[in-house]
């Protein structure tokens, strides 16, 4: 775009006082005009074939599936590491880590392309998941205090390579129509689905050999990702997404001159003033002209044929200043509008980790036994898809308030899910459907709840606000996942961790057993001391 145009299409001269004042400039009232113009003239490009939809939809499936797969695999992780709270270590470990990767991912969003952190986040769960699968799984060259250790840390680490792919997408997705946002948290909802299948395929094709089964499962999840990698790389030629973005750029772009503009003006004189109602006041004498959109800008001495428009060293601190300022005041404006999204999102996800999987893995029947975990992931992951899909349908159902309160009377399945459980010889909610029911409507709210909020907190915003609204409410996603999982170690300590007692056994049988461990384990304290 050219240097002049730019300058004409901020600033005018205001002839009628200009004999009062050598040089007064105004912006046009909306200088979004000639984007929006050129945005007329082509109309935008058709999703032949719902090809992109679909891409969008393995991307979904692609950066949620390793931490399914850990999830999922349950029985492995019971089996191999016996008496230890595994499945809450594994959970908790990947919330914080992605939690702290999304607020890294919002600081580096500006820095590089959504394009880069993807392909970096595939690169790192692809390299970890083949080294669990090989030396960790099939080889099993590590001793079993060390692989416990490899196990955590792996996750950490697929955490990083996820979430810097999920903020992304969410991102990208927000500048796209809102039903690809669904199609992303669809994904999600099948990379459990996915995973809760293989599972359950593979123990039944290997019945008797549960080394077998979790190579051939780990493998097959490995398999799967490389598969998703190879759709986004080809998801970059559509013209349909580079339309879209397109627009929102070219929206952040002319924000950003309107700021390297009045940067300048606010360097090249002492007496100018630039003002903006929700981001600075700097007081001045002179008289001011009012703005609708940026509030109020004034130009003391201002030659539009001798100034440069590019800043000079001597503007940069001022530069920088207004910088972290604009950020941080357009995050807060964009959280005035969202607020309610952000609320019934984290609410949400709190619910659900601090239930799923840590206590749906304790849950006990004498008939399934360790079936039943999977099982009850599996009824999760499945109703939890229609959940999102029900979402696209009807998310105008309620209001944001609504969402809220919705979102909020969820809480309701902690004490109802605890009492499937406690007193673990005979819980109150012993009967096979409140585990199968309470699961299912789980996942159910949980897909629609979940859903809702990311795809109508875009729709009311701007162009350059867009990616803006999904790495906010990624956030607001990770808030709610750091807490759940936070709440799921005081519902541990509530339930009890795993103690290898077979609670499935005859009364007098268990009371010998928990007799035993308990002189065994007063022999082992008076040995050690």
């Amino acid at each position: 775009m050219d240097e002049n145009f730019l300058r004409h299409c901020y600033v005018i001269r205001n002839s009628e006082h200009q004999q009062t004042h050598n040089h007064r400039y105004t912006r046009f009232d909306d200088h979004r005009s000639y984007t929006e113009q050129q945005s007329q003239q082509s109309l935008p490009p058709v999703d032949k074939y719902h090809l992109v939809y679909f891409a969008l939809f393995c991307c979904g499936i692609g950066f949620l599936l390793p931490y399914s797969i850990y999830i999922t695999c349950v029985d492995y992780f019971h089996s191999q590491f016996p008496q230890t709270a595994i499945i809450f270590h594994l959970n908790f470990i990947y919330i914080i880590v992605a939690f702290v990767t999304v607020l890294f991912s919002n600081i580096i969003a500006n820095v590089l392309s959504v394009k880069r952190r993807v392909i970096f986040g595939y690169c790192l769960t692809l390299v970890i998941l083949m080294f669990i699968t090989i030396f960790c799984i099939a080889l099993e060259v590590f001793s079993h205090h060390l692989s416990y250790s490899i196990f955590l840390l792996s996750v950490a680490i697929l955490a990083i390579g996820c979430t810097l792919q999920q903020s992304s997408f969410y991102g990208l997705t927000s500048m796209l129509p809102y039903r690809y946002t669904q199609a992303v948290m669809t994904g999600e909802s099948f990379a459990g689905l996915l995973a809760s299948s293989a599972r359950i395929s593979t123990n039944l094709f290997m019945p008797n050999d549960s080394h077998l089964s979790t190579i051939l499962f780990f493998s097959l999840g490995l398999l799967f990702v490389q598969f998703c990698f190879i759709f986004y790389i080809l998801m970059q030629r559509s013209t349909f997404i580079e339309y879209y973005v397109r627009q929102c750029e070219n929206a952040k772009r002319n924000e950003d001159i309107e700021f390297q503009i009045r940067c300048h003006a606010a360097s090249i004189n002492s007496k100018q003033t630039i003002v903006d109602e929700t981001e600075e006041t700097l007081e001045s004498n002179m008289t001011s002209v009012r703005e609708p959109q940026f509030g109020i800008l004034t130009v003391d001495t201002f030659d539009d044929q001798q100034q440069p428009i590019i800043p000079t060293h001597y503007e940069y601190p001022i530069k920088l200043w207004f910088r972290i300022k604009r950020e941080w005041y357009r995050r807060v404006d964009c959280m005035r509008t969202i607020w309610p999204y952000m609320i019934s999102i984290a609410c949400t996800y709190l619910v659900t980790l601090s239930l799923f999987p840590g206590v749906e893995s304790e849950m006990i029947n004498c008939q399934w036994r360790e079936w039943l975990p999977i099982i009850l992931m599996a009824l999760f992951n499945i109703f939890d898809v229609f959940g999102k899909i029900f979402a696209l349908a009807a998310h105008q159902l309620l209001t944001p308030m609504k969402l809220v309160i919705c979102s909020l009377l969820r809480l309701i399945y902690v004490p109802l899910m605890i009492l499937c459980i406690l007193p673990k010889s005979s819980p109150l909610l012993s009967n096979i459907f409140w585990q199968f029911f309470l699961s299912s409507t789980l996942g159910l709210t949980n897909g629609y709840f979940g859903s809702v909020p990311m795809i109508r907190a875009p729709l009311p915003m701007i162009e350059e606000r867009k990616e803006l609204t999904g790495n906010l409410m990624m956030f607001s996603y990770s808030v709610g996942l750091t807490s759940g999982s936070l709440l799921s170690y005081l519902l541990d300590v509530i339930i009890g961790q795993s103690t290898g007692v077979d609670w499935c056994q005859p009364l007098t049988t268990l009371n010998e057993t928990k007799s035993n461990m308990i002189v065994n384990s007063n022999i082992t304290d008076n040995i050690s001391s």
